[in-house]
């Protein structure tokens, strides 16, 4: 006969909830924010650029050719807006052993903070040059292989790029994923190399080659999808583990795309649903409202002479896509999915931010308790001029 003592047992609760483990942002340490006084209140700043000037040869006694000069206005818009909120019931925070608001409104901070990043870090795909696997003696287009072999060279032609565009070597920086920074500890022997007082300070992790160094999970990710032959039904194309199945007829389950007549119109159809995620139509089936959010940074854009589609994540750091598509041709290219790692000059990408994410608690009129809502407003832009000032350093991110 057993003895039953577990009623006798004592149970005891943390002093603190378990840690959430944040991405670490670093848009402040790289952008340029000095135009956030100036625009307190407003919507816009305008920073125009002058034509290029038509140098030429002077010849004694005939007329100079005058040049027309154009400015073109160039505008930074804060029109980037993003909210959340939760509710608090009073007897849920009266009983709970934690403060509930406090621990989940710094959550909601901090993942409205990273929305910021996931917008400066983003615009690397605008910057005027990009190293990519052809820069270093390989094919042209494909991301890099990063290497201890190759990675003093990657970074060489990063500097030179900018040198050659005439911005001066100091105070630059570059932002790097985790597998950059792996290999460049590698290639160092391990050997930690001190900032002083900043030393992993805003995700600041070393100083190579005149670069300081950061790090984040942050950056843009990119893939491309070879799409040639059109989709059988039941066919499936994945992106951030959400599936998207291929329909002959588009039936009600989520992540439904119908089939068009040749495999222009279904990429088409499979572009425009993840663009639009949240839409049930005649051609799609919307997805989940929780798979809806995975989606918020992501964009596609189709391409009827390559046949492909290109899809961009902001903030991914890594796009995570697979397929069961029936040709064996159409799959997701592994030299073309991409990390896209951020160097140049501090201050090449220009951010406003209006207002900071902060909780606000306010009473809801017929419930014993309060909604707690936070939100973030702000603008940022890579100037025309300072598209210079910024380099695009392309990994293949299949093997990571």
């Amino acid at each position: 006969m057993a003895n039953t003592f577990s009623a006798d047992f004592r149970e005891i609760w943390a002093r603190e909830q378990q840690e959430i483990l944040y991405k670490q942002n670093v848009a402040r340490a790289i952008a340029n924010t000095t135009y956030e006084a100036d625009l307190k209140n407003g919507d816009t700043l305008n920073k125009p650029y002058r034509s290029s000037n038509n140098i030429q040869k002077y010849v004694r006694g005939t007329a100079i050719t005058i040049d027309d000069k154009t400015d073109t206005q160039d505008q930074l818009v804060i029109n980037q807006q993003y909210a959340t909120g939760f509710y608090m019931d009073n007897m849920d925070d009266l009983q709970s052993n934690y403060n509930l608001i406090s621990e989940y409104a710094r959550d909601d901070s901090e993942y409205l903070s990273n929305q910021i990043d996931a917008d400066v870090l983003g615009e690397a795909l605008n910057a005027t040059t990009t190293v990519d696997d052809g820069t270093i003696g390989g094919t042209s287009g494909n991301g890099i292989s990063l290497s201890t072999s190759n990675v003093q060279q990657v970074v060489g032609a990063v500097k030179k790029s900018l040198m050659k565009l005439n911005v001066t070597s100091g105070n630059l920086y570059g932002v790097v994923s985790p597998e950059f920074e792996d290999i460049l500890i590698r290639y160092n022997a391990g050997r930690d190399t001190s900032m002083g007082d900043d030393f992993n300070k805003n995700g600041l992790v070393m100083s190579y080659y005149g670069f300081k160094i950061f790090r984040s999970n942050q950056l843009a990710g990119s893939a491309v999808l070879a799409m040639a032959t059109d989709p059988t039904a039941t066919n499936t194309v994945l992106i951030n583990g959400v599936t998207f199945t291929a329909q002959s007829t588009i039936g009600a389950v989520a992540g439904n795309f119908l089939v068009g007549t040749d495999a222009d119109t279904s990429r088409a159809v499979l572009t425009a649903f993840i663009n639009d995620p949240g839409t049930t139509s005649a051609s799609q089936v919307a997805l989940s409202a929780a798979n809806q959010r995975k989606f918020y940074n992501v964009s596609a854009t189709n391409d009827a002479t390559a046949n492909t589609m290109t899809v961009v994540h902001n903030g991914a750091g890594v796009i995570s896509v697979s397929e069961t598509l029936a040709a064996a041709a159409d799959v997701w290219t592994p030299a073309l999915q991409k990390q896209h790692n951020m160097f140049g000059k501090v201050g090449a990408v220009t951010l406003v931010v209006q207002k900071n994410a902060s909780p606000d608690i306010r009473k809801v009129q017929d419930k014993l308790g309060v909604n707690v809502l936070n939100s973030i407003l702000y603008g940022e832009t890579l100037y025309e001029i300072d598209k210079d000032k910024v380099v695009n350093v392309e990994l293949q991110s299949s093997g990571f």
